[in-house]
């Protein structure tokens, strides 16, 4: 039994279902997803419940509902199976050193950016970064989650069908960005080896 929940529940099953909902393969799943965040966020914004509100509502409504169901399983003497909710520790293992490698490519990822010798590189972050924190003043941390879920229901379903477009795009412009900043660093050395040539004319005529 302890087998097949960790089958069941293997964290390259949750990644599969992660990627089926936000490429849009479950249509009811995601579009499940995209109502209750938009419900959620309806009521904490426009109607004014606090987060806490609304997760004990929903705590409410899943106790009723498993004791309900509890109590027809019990009119009926039949034993409720429980299997699906065990936790199996080859799960937690797997998990555990997910996030671990997470935390450890991100790390890695702030580390190359710093280092990273492309200046694109390094300006695409911190413009991203500094858009990043211009949204963070203009919205609440709310309405910053339900337009980042519905960006990632979006973006991942477009980028399937229009990559190529895109990456071809992407490229354009990282090439015509590294062609003009050479010209402009061209064009600086040569203002600056012009000024240094002016420069010395001036102490061998003083002289």
């Amino acid at each position: 039994m302890a087998n097949d929940v960790s089958k069941n529940t293997s964290p390259k099953s949750e990644d599969t279902t992660l990627e089926d909902i936000y490429l849009w393969r479950r249509k009811k799943l995601a579009f499940s997803v995209l109502l209750v965040s938009t419900a959620t966020w309806v009521l904490i914004n426009i109607y004014g419940f606090s987060s806490i509100t609304i997760v004990s509502w929903a705590a409410m409504a899943i106790v009723s509902m498993v004791f309900l169901w509890g109590s027809l399983l019990r009119l009926s003497k039949v034993e409720p199976d429980l299997s699906g909710l065990e936790v199996s520790d080859e799960f937690v293992a797997e998990t555990a050193r997910s996030c671990r490698k997470l935390m450890e490519e991100i790390v890695r990822w702030m580390f190359t950016v710093g280092v990273e010798s492309e200046w694109f590189v390094f300006a695409k972050t911190i413009l991203g970064v500094w858009i990043l924190s211009r949204i963070g003043n203009l919205l609440d941390f709310h309405t910053f989650l339900f337009i980042g879920l519905v960006i990632g229901l979006t973006l991942p379903k477009l980028w399937e069908k229009h990559g190529d477009r895109l990456q071809k795009l992407s490229r354009n412009l990282k090439d015509r960005s590294n062609e003009a900043y050479n010209n402009s660093r061209e064009k600086i050395l040569k203002m600056k080896k012009k000024l240094q040539h002016g420069t010395e004319e001036k102490v061998k005529k003083a002289e």
